[in-house]
């Protein structure tokens, strides 16, 4: 595609990946996320799950009573997937969108806050709360956080009666961009260090939301470029490849640059799209987007990248080579085992490298994929075996569990070692 904006990326190109099915705090659906710039943590939103008791409650509420009460909770995940912390906010809202900015040696969550219940032809008891004000703070973990508390910054309302109010940063451009509804739903952009010192009278830009073409469920901001993501999760009316979409807007004049159809992740379950942000990884921006997944739960986080790196060559390199973290009793044969995610002409591939030996007389797993290179449909190819009674080649699978098999191995002709370098499959 021809690139007119400054920060557009092809949302129809090739898809690379953050997170693979991460467990979070609670077990309900990931709303949003974002990412500290300069530590890579992935901080993630979920409304509160029912049965806990948090500090100062006489005892544990529904799911229900967190919904409406606009109640939050943050995991907070390092690069590799791990859980690292945590936080609970009260009143806050849905968790729509957020921001997160390393300030001053910390990172600072920027968030919706003062939660109203809202729902349209319900009764009063299934509304849900929606942020009415923006606000920020610094993440400590194991706290709770309740809306009005002298830990956050003074909440910013765009304008009287707003309602639906969220946030979000562009680490690109240092700039706040807050999302709210006043008859009609609005994005405007201020400067992100006069918004953290409270001064948000002029905003650098105004927009009203194109049509995101279905349910919308995130947006993020990457120089120029306004991005959106909208649909729903699969369900008994809602069959793969489901109906999520991708949309690219001009924060000039409102325009919608590009609205593309995305397939990304076909293998997951539920596959609800929730939340995106952008980070810049060595020196190349990324627009991420994500998926809640896993049915009937826990929900899991799974996260995907738009990679801003150009082609050489035709290749474009979404991953580059990255450690395979060995299974007991498995060794490195000369050289240890990697992987990368590439794309070759609009195909995504996974290529592998290296080797492994042992005496492996069964079908067995001989390591661990990190998650940027962790598919969600299995990738499988042929890779050279010890030759034994004329048998020379072995099958080597990774899985949507992030496992690497090698099969093909049996005691009566075991496998001895296995090189794979030829492994190359197309990866989704």
């Amino acid at each position: 595609m021809s690139i007119s904006v400054e920060g557009q990326i092809d949302i129809s190109g090739p898809v690379g990946k953050l997170l693979h099915r991460r467990k979070l705090q609670n077990a309900t659906v990931m709303q949003s996320f974002g990412i500290d710039p300069v530590t890579g943590d992935v901080f993630v939103l979920q409304v509160v799950e029912g049965g806990l008791t948090l500090p100062g409650e006489s005892g544990p509420r529904t799911g229900g009573q967190r919904a409406y009460a606009g109640d939050l909770a943050v995991t907070r995940l390092d690069q590799a997937g791990a859980i690292t912390g945590h936080m609970y906010l009260r009143g806050f809202g849905h968790g729509v969108s957020m921001g997160v900015e390393h300030h001053d040696g910390v990172a600072r969550l920027w968030t919706e806050t003062a939660s109203i219940p809202m729902g349209t032809n319900v009764p009063e008891e299934e509304k849900e709360g929606y942020g009415t004000a923006v606000t920020h703070f610094e993440f400590r973990n194991g706290t709770t956080l309740s809306s009005g508390s002298s830990q956050l910054a003074e909440p910013y309302r765009p304008v009287a009666g707003a309602t639906n109010v969220t946030c979000t940063i562009d680490p690109t451009t240092n700039r706040v961009i807050v999302r709210f509804n006043s008859g009609s739903m609005t994005f405007e952009s201020h400067d992100l260090d006069k918004a953290r010192a409270g001064d948000w009278t002029t905003p650098l830009a105004r927009i009203t939301q194109p049509n995101a073409n279905g349910t919308f469920q995130g947006y993020a901001s990457l120089g120029g470029v306004l991005y959106m993501l909208a649909g729903n999760g699969y369900s008994d009316t809602l069959q793969p490849p489901g109906n999520t979409w991708l949309t690219a807007v001009d924060w000039a004049t409102g325009a919608v640059l590009d609205q593309q159809f995305t397939t990304a992740a076909p293998g997951l379950e539920l596959r609800e799209p929730e939340g995106m942000a952008v980070s810049v990884r060595s020196g190349v921006p990324h627009v991420h987007f994500g998926f809640a997944g896993e049915e009937p739960g826990p929900r899991t986080c799974t996260i995907l990248s738009l990679s801003g790196a150009p082609e050489v060559d035709g290749v474009k390199v979404l991953a580059d080579w990255q450690p395979i973290a060995l299974a007991s009793g498995v060794t490195a044969d000369v050289r240890a085992p990697q992987g990368r995610l590439i794309s070759i002409a609009g195909t995504t591939v996974l290529q592998l490298s290296g080797g492994v030996k042992g005496t492996f007389d069964a079908d067995v797993r001989i390591g661990t994929l990190p998650d940027a290179l962790a598919p969600s449909i299995a990738a499988q190819g042929s890779v050279p075996r010890n030759n034994s009674g004329g048998v020379c080649t072995a099958r080597a699978e990774a899985n949507s569990v992030r496992e690497l098999w090698l099969y093909g191995g049996r005691s009566t002709n075991p496998i001895t070692w296995a090189q794979l370098d030829n492994f190359s499959a197309v990866w989704r």
